[in-house]
Parts: structure tokens; sequence; C-alpha cells
């Protein structure tokens, strides 16, 4: 197979996928590609993304194998990593502002890392780079509470390797525990890191997918953790739904109908995503397809009178309950 600069592009593309453990095939391929391309209009073949695979596999070594159950392409080897030919501009610097966003992100010792290897990009690029775009990327915040970096450190390899977890865990109350955990997906939501684990059995065995429950862990709050050497199988149903924000089990509430003023329109879009939304007079009607129960609460609650609720009178009622309860703490004052 040639070569093409279009092709290299999309030979990354396909081992960013198996890299990040997505178990690509046709369809999530296909639809990945498509993300990158700004018309959406992008096509290629099955037979193409065979062809893709078996170049890597002959041209590089590289130890793709087929996972019947997950219905699609894996690394046999986590640790396999192939020669990536250089950058042209624009992916130069979507790399390098990608990379800072990280950094920032990041706690140490990943932080370090992230910041070495930024610096070997700049090294082997023939052309500087604009230090005002780079400035831009320095408003990433990174986590709210601060994590342990040895723990940090624990997690992030054995999440890359897939490896159990030997944790000591404090909850909000204050308890402690251990467990032995497989860290499925590691997330950054709302300003903090959480690691979605499945807990083992107190021998050591795998619980059935059927009685499986994943916690969302806050990095923050682990006290310990030492990598084994169990390995474990990632669970595509939990990546899935990290993949879609869907970090903890919160109850959802289905078709939310507001009457939103100007002020609380203002910011609906950075809470919700809305699926409809029309003027009425100087009000607007939003219809947002799902949404976590709290979230919702919260969102009426915070915009002082400018959001109503036009159904689900179960949350009305609960914005009412907690309104009178913050109005009878202020009136003790």
């Amino acid at each position: 197979m040639a070569v093409t600069k279009y092709n290299i592009r999309r030979l990354k593309r396909l081992l960013a996928m198996l890299k990040e453990n997505r178990y690509p095939n046709y369809p999530r391929f296909l639809a990945e590609m498509k993300r990158q391309d700004l018309a959406g209009a992008y096509n290629l073949s099955a037979r193409t993304l065979q062809r893709d695979v078996a170049f890597l596999k002959q041209e590089y070594g590289a130890p793709i194998e087929y996972d019947r159950e997950r219905r699609g392409y894996y690394l046999a080897d986590p640790d396999w990593s192939a020669d990536i030919p250089l950058l042209d501009d624009p992916e130069m610097r979507a790399a390098v502002l990608g990379a800072r966003l990280a950094e920032n992100l990041m706690p140490d010792p990943v932080k370090r890392e992230i910041r070495s290897a930024v610096d070997t990009l700049l090294a082997v690029n023939d052309k500087g780079m604009d230090e005002n775009a780079i400035l831009l990327s320095l408003v990433a915040l990174g986590s709210r509470a601060k994590v342990d970096p040895a723990v940090f450190r624990t997690v992030f390899d054995a999440w890359q390797s897939r490896r159990c977890l030997k944790l000591t865990y404090e909850t909000v109350d204050g308890h402690v525990s251990k467990r032995l955990a497989e860290p499925h997906a590691l997330a950054f939501y709302e300003g903090n890191w959480y690691v979605k684990a499945v807990a083992r059995t107190r021998d050591g065995q795998s619980i059935p997918k059927e009685k499986r429950r994943a916690a969302a862990l806050a990095l923050h709050r682990i006290k310990s953790a030492e990598a084994t050497v169990v390995a474990f199988e990632p669970d595509q149903k939990i990546i899935d739904a990290v993949n879609r924000r869907e970090i903890f089990d919160f109850p959802m509430v289905k078709d939310i109908r507001l009457r939103l003023g100007p002020e609380a329109r203002k910011f609906i879009g950075e809470e919700f995503d809305i699926a409809e939304e029309k003027r009425e007079g100087d009000h607007y009607l939003v219809r947002i397809a799902a949404a976590p129960a709290y979230r919702v609460v919260n969102y009426v609650l915070v915009e002082g009178g400018d959001a109503e609720l036009l159904n689900h009178p179960e949350l009305a009622a609960e914005v009412v309950k907690r309104a009178k309860k913050a109005i009878a703490a202020q009136k003790k004052r």
C-alpha cells in the first residue's frame, strides 16, 4: 500500500484508537474519521480498514488482534508503539496546544512527562511555534482537590496496562476501606479526577458482567494504591458510558421543559444539551431530552426565579423544599 500523507493521518487515528482501548471496527472507525472531517462526509470501505490493519502488522509489526466479544481490534501488547512520522504544521500546532492543555490538567508525575514530550516535539520540528497561541492553553484549570502524585502515577499506569489495583479509599463521610479493583476508565469531571472501577471479590475473583457494578472513585480520596500483576479485560460498556460523560449513576429525568427569562437562557447551554428552543415573548421555551435530576433542581434554584419548570412536578416540589430550607436557615441569623 502506497503511504501518502493522507494515509498516514488515517493510520495514526487508527493507532490512537487502539492505544485508547476503543476496539475500533469498521462502524466505529468510520464514525471517528467522520468526526475528524469538518464536513462530516468522510467515507471509506470495510476493506480499507482491513488493509490498514494488515499494513500495520506487516510493516510495523503491530500486535493487532481481533476481539470477537467486543467486535473490534486491540493491541495484544499495550506497550507496543510505532515511530510516528513528522507532523505537518497544523498537526504540530494542535499537538502542542493539546499537550499544553493536558499539562495543566494532569498532576505530577504525568505533568512532567507531558512537558518533556512537548519539548521533544518542539526540538524535532524545524519551525517555531506562535508563543501567543501556546499561551491560550493556560486557561486550563487543574484538579480542584489535590491528588497524591504517587497515587495518580499508580492508577494511571494500572489503567493503561489493564492491571488490578489494591486501594485504600476514604468516602465522603470518612469511612476507610480496602479493596481490589479493576480500573476500567479514567475521567476528568467537573474539576476532579475519577477512576471508574469495578471491585473484585475478597478472594480476588472477577464478578460476572451481569452482576458487576462500576463505581466512580475520586482520586483525591484514594489514600494508597498498589499495582498488582492481576490482569483484567476492559468492559466496553463502562468505557462507552464514561465517553458519554456518564460518570456517576445519578437518577436521570427525561423530557424536561422549562420557561426561561433572558438571564437564565444565557447559561442554559453551558449546563445542558438543548433539544428544542422557542421564543415566547420575552421568554424562551426550552426542552432538554434528559439530565440528572439534581442538576435540574440546582439550575432552577441558582437562577432565582428566572427559570420555571413546566413539567415534572416532583422536581418543582424539590426546588420549593430546598428554597424554604435555605430561607429558614438564613432567618436564624
